[in-house]
């Protein structure tokens, strides 16, 4: 019964952060065929939200698995967890062909991972802390 619990939990918690890391990671080995500038940063724009939602799962995942963050440990844990698998993300581009590695991309990666993790804490984290034991 307790075994059934945990892997419920697990399911629940973290197979949509992993799978999304999946997806990122899918989608990162697509060949691009001729690389066209985006206006005004767009593609900045679309990594921020990408890993925004990356960061709001992984808090969610982080907080309700066994867990006791505070608000600010849990952000800081997301943002640098975020953050070391978008350095990873653009190592592995760096070696599909048509694709490229950016620092720009991992910090925009990074400035998700900040709202996402903010906006979890800000509307879910609320007395989630205590019990998840």
């Amino acid at each position: 019964m307790l075994q059934d619990f945990k892997a419920s939990r697990f399911t629940w918690f973290w197979v949509p952060t992993i799978g999304y890391c999946v997806l990122i990671f899918v989608l990162s080995s697509v060949s691009k065929g001729v690389y066209i500038p985006s206006p005004f940063g767009f593609d900045k724009v679309l990594h921020v939200i990408e890993y925004g939602i990356l960061g709001f799962l992984l808090a969610r995942s982080l907080a309700n698995y066994r867990s006791r963050f505070s608000n600010g440990s849990l952000v800081i844990w997301v943002v640098a967890l975020v953050a070391l698998y978008g350095v990873s993300d653009e190592v592995h581009q760096f070696f599909v062909p048509g694709r490229n590695a950016s620092v720009w991309d991992v910090m925009a990666d990074s400035l998700g991972a900040v709202f996402g993790g903010f906006f979890y804490v800000r509307f879910f984290h609320v007395g989630q802390i205590e019990g998840n034991g």
